[in-house]
């Protein structure tokens, strides 16, 4: 062993989550009542914005402290929350796992940059 010890986590990490959790059930919201306006828009923003978001604000928590296998929870979780909240019924499964994968992806990357550049 040579004596150096992992850290836990930076002590933002609740912060982060907190911040990630509004930010995703902001634009989750913002994806679902796009199905008001046109299908094509609630398309883009359900398949494409959502996952692309939720991945970004995976990497961001990530290297604020949070713990890369919580990281990508929360976003697909939003996503489907403020659809229910909304309409009363879930997005489509395939919308959801595409942001829990994509989002997964994020984190991972998130997890990448802090063994490569700790002090960032």
């Amino acid at each position: 062993m040579n004596g150096n010890k992992k850290k836990l986590g930076k002590p933002g990490w609740i912060a982060a989550w907190l911040v990630q959790i509004a930010a995703t059930l902001c634009v989750g919201a913002l994806s679902a009542l796009s199905l008001g306006i046109h299908p094509a828009l609630y398309g883009a923003a359900l398949w494409l914005l959502t996952p692309l978001f939720g991945a970004y604000t995976a990497l961001r928590a990530v290297r604020r402290g949070l713990l890369n296998y919580a990281a990508w929870i929360a976003p697909p979780v939003c996503q489907c929350v403020a659809h229910v909240l909304i309409w009363g019924y879930v997005p489509p499964a395939g919308a959801m796992l595409l942001c829990a994968f994509v989002s997964l992806i994020g984190a991972a990357a998130g997890e990448v940059l802090n063994q490569r550049r700790p002090g960032r």
